[in-house]
C-alpha cells in the first residue's frame, strides 16, 4: 500500500521549531506541522523531470 504522505526526516518547523514533524502530501502539494499545525503550499516535481540519476 502507498503511503499519501511522508514524514520530512531531519527538518524543523519554521513556526514553532519541532524536529521530524513535517508531513508532505505531494498529492495536494502541502507540507504540515503535526505539531502546531502550521502549513505551506509547495511545488512537488518527479525526480524524472530533473534529468539526474535518483
Amino acid at each position: 500500500m502507498m503511503r499519501l504522505a511522508h514524514v520530512l526526516d531531519g527538518l524543523r518547523c519554521s513556526g514553532c521549531g519541532a524536529l521530524d514533524v513535517l508531513w508532505l502530501d505531494s498529492l495536494r502539494g502541502l507540507v504540515e506541522c503535526h505539531e502546531c499545525g502550521q502549513k505551506a503550499a509547495v511545488l512537488v516535481d518527479g525526480a524524472d523531470s530533473l534529468g539526474g540519476d535518483w
